[in-house]
Formats: structure tokens, C-alpha cells, sequence
């Protein structure tokens, strides 16, 4: 086993209720607020008023900028730290899904300096730059951004959906209340669900070793997942569930999630990335329609892998078969036909796959040009 690093600056607040704690967190941090979220998602639900109320009463002045998209644009982002410096913010919360926390942390960095965001993806900044404190916290069960210092944004421009980690971008305070996904729909809470078996079953699979407390801590998260994320979606007021995928969600992105070696690489998310930066489509859904044939093309290098994975987790002896019945159970089972994708952009996509995504390299059988084009081929 090679050695291990762990370094998680975290404060996490989690709990049903949590919310409750935003505004004397943020308090400690600083007294002018930028809000960031999605305005399709939020405003409709009461939560941005009622956070705003809470850091007015707590002393803080907040500007909301909620026009994060789905698939958050460079251009937005550079306009959201725009904003920032404009109203010398001191604190950036992120309230709402993946796309709205990544953006956040990409503006609290953006926003300290002078730069767009996209030189900071490609190392061309003018100077040294460290983020605004962030606060993040999430309304959906999916990314786990809370749990890191990572980011995915899209360059609309070029067509390149990228990931930027900067040891800054750490939040400062990560809020989990899953009361907050009560109010979550079917298709989104499946969508996150898939992301977060996706976060789990990639490394799991891909792993170069098998230790007991890796593979456990992961089994054990994704049983929750393929457990509950049928119940929830049964109920959508399942609050037990809910806090269970909420739970998953925040441990599957996190450094927890790596500890006691056995970590593999997330090549399948290389895959999809081109997907949502061509075609704008939901990440849980490019995720879903990949998922099967990557798979089955990692298989052949990662059968045992595949096998403990059907034993510890779905409890049947086809791993590959029981992920398939699962998805169509969560109906989640999507092929890229259905969203959109055309069949004369697959080299043009994975070009843009090995270019955003040089990690997927790593995968246990390779995955080059013609092996990505082949899954998307298959799972058309």
C-alpha cells in the first residue's frame, strides 16, 4: 500500500435543521454575503428568502446573484466575481445543487482577483490568487462538492467541460440539511442518485488494490444508494431516505471516501463531461446512459472487482447485470440517443474526452480514442 495523505479543512454542520446555523456561521467569516445559486431552482421554494433573512439578522449585507445554469459557464462565473469585487464581498455561499456550490467556489476564486476563471483552469494567472471563505450548502443529494476543493465549469465557448481544484477552494463550512432535498422532484433526486453510485462504483472498480476498510466504506455507500434511492423516489417525503443519500453523497466526494488505499480514477466522468459541454445535458443523465457499456468495456481487466460488487452490494453474482436492473428500476436506465446526442460527434467527443479528462488514460483497459468512441457507439 503506498502512502496516503489526508487533509480535510472542513467544518461540517449536518443534520436536519442544519440550515438554522447558516447565518451565525457565515457571521464568523465576514459581513458582506454573495449568495450564489440557480434561480430556477431556488426561488421557488422560499429557502433564498429565508436565507437572506437569516444573514440580515445575523449582520450580514447579501447580494444575491442566482443565475447559475445546470452546467455552470465560465462566462457566468466570471460575471458572478464580478460582482463580488464589485460589492467588496467578503464571503461566498453556494445554496443549491453541484452547479451552483462549484460556481460558488469558482467565484470566490475568480473574485480575488483579476483574472477570468478559465486562466485559472489553464494556469495563466496574472498573480497568486486565494479564494474568498466559501460556504457551501447543498439542496440536492449528488456532487458532494461540500466535501472538497474541486470544481467543474464549462467553457461555452469551446466546448470544454473542465475540472479546477485549488487548495483555496476548500469551504470554509459545509451546511448538510437534508430537509433541504424534501422539495427535490423524482427526476433530478434520481439523476443525483446515479451521480453519487457513479462517484462510488468508478473508483471502486477501477481500484488497483482491494482493502478491507476501502471497500467496505464503499460498499457500504453504495448499498445505500441502490437502498434508498428507490425508496425516496416511492416518497419523495422520506426524510430517513433523503438524509441517507444525503449522507452518501457528502462521504462518496470526500477524502473519507479515499482512506485505506485501494482509490481508483472517476474515467467514466471523463467520458461524460464532452456530453454535457456539447449538448448541455444533465451530468446524472450522460452518467447513466454511459454507465453500462463502461462497465462492461473495463470488465475483461476488473472482473473480480465487478463480481465483489454484485456480492457486497446487490447481493446477486452479476454485478454488471444487477447495475443495469438498478437503473431501470430508478428509471435511469438512458440511452444517448434519448438525450439528444448525434451519432457524427463521437470522434469530435472523445477527442474532447482525452483533451478535458487526461486521466482517463488510467482506466484498468485503457481508454483511448477508439475505445471511448466504441462505448459511445454502445450506448447509443
Amino acid at each position: 500500500m503506498g502512502i496516503s495523505r489526508f487533509y480535510l479543512p472542513i467544518r461540517f454542520i449536518i443534520g436536519q435543521g442544519s440550515l438554522a446555523q447558516l447565518g451565525k456561521e457565515a457571521a464568523r467569516l465576514g459581513k458582506v454575503a454573495l449568495l450564489v445559486s440557480g434561480s430556477k431552482s431556488m426561488r421557488g421554494t422560499g429557502v433564498i428568502d429565508k436565507v437572506v433573512n437569516d444573514l440580515t439578522e445575523n449582520g450580514i449585507k447579501s447580494i444575491v446573484f442566482d443565475r447559475i445554469e445546470p452546467n455552470p459557464r465560465a462566462s457566468t462565473i466570471d460575471a458572478g466575481a464580478r460582482v463580488a469585487r464589485e460589492n467588496s464581498v467578503q464571503v461566498v455561499i453556494g445554496l443549491g445543487g453541484g452547479s451552483a456550490m462549484d460556481a460558488a467556489k469558482c467565484i470566490a476564486l475568480a473574485a480575488a482577483g483579476s483574472d477570468p476563471i478559465f486562466a485559472h483552469y489553464e494556469g495563466k494567472v496574472s498573480g497568486k490568487t486565494r479564494a474568498l471563505p466559501i460556504i457551501l450548502v447543498p439542496t440536492v443529494a449528488a456532487s458532494g462538492s461540500e466535501a472538497n476543493n474541486g470544481a467543474v465549469f464549462t467553457n461555452w465557448d469551446s466546448h470544454e467541460k473542465v475540472v479546477l481544484m485549488q487548495a483555496s477552494m476548500y469551504p470554509a463550512v459545509s451546511i448538510v440539511d437534508p430537509a433541504l432535498t424534501l422539495t427535490l422532484p423524482a427526476k433530478p433526486t434520481a439523476q443525483g442518485g446515479v451521480d453519487i453510485f457513479c462517484h462510488l462504483v468508478e473508483s471502486y472498480i477501477t481500484a488497483h488494490e482491494s482493502t478491507l476498510i476501502n471497500d467496505s466504506l464503499r460498499e457500504s455507500s453504495m448499498r445505500t444508494v441502490v437502498e434508498s434511492l428507490p425508496a425516496v423516489l416511492a416518497n419523495l417525503g422520506d426524510i430517513r431516505h433523503r438524509s441517507n443519500l444525503s449522507w452518501a453523497s457528502t462521504i462518496a466526494c470526500s477524502q473519507f471516501a479515499g482512506l485505506g488505499g485501494g482509490t481508483g480514477v472517476m474515467t467514466l466522468h471523463g467520458m461524460q463531461h464532452p456530453l454535457s459541454a456539447e449538448y448541455d445535458i444533465a451530468h446524472g443523465d450522460g452518467l447513466a446512459s454511459l454507465l453500462i457499456e463502461w462497465m462492461g468495456y473495463t470488465l475483461p481487466a476488473r472482473e473480480e472487482r465487478v463480481k465483489l460488487l454484485g456480492k457486497n452490494v446487490f447481493a446477486e453474482a452479476d454485478g454488471l447485470a444487477a447495475t443495469e436492473k438498478w437503473l431501470k428500476k430508478v428509471n435511469m436506465h438512458i440511452k444517448l440517443r434519448s438525450l439528444g446526442v448525434k451519432e457524427a460527434d463521437f470522434e469530435k467527443l472523445a477527442a474532447n474526452a482525452l483533451k478535458t479528462a487526461p486521466w482517463v488514460k488510467f482506466n484498468p483497459r485503457p481508454l483511448d480514442r477508439a475505445a471511448i468512441i466504441a462505448i459511445y457507439q454502445k450506448s447509443f
